[in-house]
């Protein structure tokens, strides 16, 4: 009878180990998805901010060329009204 006793219990051991391995894996996953979705913000937004850079250079190289053919164009009409002059 003790023998029986006893593997019922081991038994009943078993699955209790088994059944809380199961929850361990599930949250296992839980977080993998947590992360994933975490990293893949972070790396969204450090797109969007290399985009918004980007921009800004290109703004700065605009404003710059701009510029210089103003003044060009500044130069070349005070060339001309000295020579009228």
């Amino acid at each position: 009878m003790k023998k029986i006793i006893a593997l019922a219990i081991a038994t009943t051991m078993v699955f209790a180990i088994a059944a809380c391995g199961d929850t361990a894996t599930e949250t296992s996953a839980v977080e993998t998805v947590a992360e994933t979705v975490v990293e893949t913000e972070a790396v969204e937004e450090t797109e969007a901010v290399a985009e918004t850079e980007a921009a800004v250079e290109e703004t700065e190289a605009a404003v710059e060329e701009t510029e210089a053919v103003e003044t060009e164009a500044a130069e070349e009409s005070v060339e001309e009204t000295e020579a009228e002059a």
